[in-house]
């Protein structure tokens, strides 16, 4: 029999499905960002689910295929996740790379397996990562596969057959606080919550006054936020971020003293983090901390300090 970290897996126990539970129960949420592994294993992204879990952690979140890069499969590694660890996986599932069949096929699977958490996306455009043959299908978008989702839960697929019980799905959508146009972002987040989403995972923001006032006006939305935090690890790091990454606003201030602080810049990011999380607390439904460059450690530091 299969054993990790001294405990077989039939000793681990049911999956401790939190996301729901707690968000019903308004209690405060924190995950992680886990991404894919790149190759076969998933070792290296289990091991860091259970240094997560034993942090304190309440979930993590599992990308697909984020910057389009080929990583292995975000639901099966979720569900390895899930099965070794106990930790809830919320699954970042992309329209980007399947079609209307493959998406309701991938996600039966994925609930078939324990998924039981998805954040619909639209999802990254091909051109970003290196395949440059590669096209993205987009049958549906993200407010589509909002309304997918919500459909299997439902009972019935897209073409209305039943599907013998309804799915069971917590639906989490994306937002941007730092959205060039915000009448435009919160319409399309009342467009979202329309058609069947539960919940709001945001783009990672540097500043409290930005967060500050978009959370004041998604309130009529009437769905709880949760908020991104992605601790820079350089002054580089920062500067690319401030000038490469769409949809991620870090503020010249910021970068400045990332620059300045050299090689304790990655330390001073972590500070940051934890700052703007002990800040947003009273604000939002709970955050996601998303590393940065595979810097896990510092994270799960930053885990075990939030929760402290």
């Amino acid at each position: 029999m299969e054993r990790y970290a001294g405990v077989t897996a039939s000793e681990q126990g049911p999956v401790d499905y939190r996301l729901r539970r707690k968000l019903d129960a308004g209690e405060w949420i924190l995950s992680v960002e886990l991404d894919p592994p790149h190759g076969l294993s998933a070792e290296d992204g289990v091991a860091a689910a259970e240094a997560l879990r034993e942090a304190g952690v309440d979930c993590v979140d599992v990308g697909d295929s984020p910057m389009a890069s080929v990583r292995m499969s975000p639901l099966a590694f979720a569900a390895e996740v899930q099965r070794r660890t106990r930790v809830e996986a919320i699954v970042h599932f992309a329209a980007r790379d399947r079609n209307l069949m493959a998406l309701q096929s991938d996600l039966l699977g994925g609930h078939m397996q324990g998924i039981r958490s998805v954040i619909a996306l639209s999802g990254d455009p091909p051109a970003l990562g290196r395949y440059a043959n590669a096209t993205g299908v987009w049958d549906v978008k993200a407010e589509g596969l909002i309304e997918l989702i919500a459909t299997l839960n439902s009972g019935v697929d897209s073409a209305g057959h039943a599907l013998g019980g309804e799915a069971a799905f917590t639906i989490a959508a994306a937002a941007n606080p730092g959205a060039s146009d915000l009448d435009t972002e919160l319409a399309r987040l009342g467009e979202k919550a329309r058609r069947g989403a539960d919940v709001f995972f945001t783009q990672p923001s540097y500043e409290l006054e930005v967060v500050e006032r978009f959370l004041e006006r998604a309130e009529a939305i009437g769905r709880p936020v949760i908020l991104g935090v992605m601790p820079l690890v350089s002054g580089r790091n920062a500067r690319y971020m401030a000038e490469n990454v769409p949809g991620v606003t870090v503020p010249p201030t910021v970068v400045e003293a990332m620059e300045r602080a050299g090689d304790g810049a990655a330390e001073l990011g972590l500070e940051m983090a934890y700052e703007f999380v002990q800040a947003v607390r009273g604000w939002s439904a709970g955050v996601y901390v998303i590393p940065l460059l595979g810097r896990i450690a510092g994270v799960v530091e930053l885990v075990r300090q939030v929760r402290q």
